[in-house]
């Protein structure tokens, strides 16, 4: 698979829900993504789905991954 941040490779990790994929990136690390935000992020430039990743990152709770779902 490949990165929908970074568009470098990745792995596809055991995601809790059937609509959300976690992604391993070797760049970008493990977060979960929605099928939705998937969509909507192939729209955006690179620096904006990092920028997207990075809040999810700041925000993320402590032991959780960070997750990108709900993006309009």
């Amino acid at each position: 698979m490949r990165c929908i941040i970074c568009d470098g490779p990745a792995e596809r990790g055991e995601a809790e829900a059937a609509h959300v994929a976690v992604v391993r990136c070797p760049r970008c690390g493990e977060f979960e993504v929605s099928d939705a935000a998937s969509k909507v992020l192939a729209g955006w430039e690179p620096y904006a789905r990092l920028q997207a990743l990075r809040y999810a990152q700041t925000n993320a709770q402590p032991g959780r991954r960070p997750h990108l779902h709900g993006i309009v």
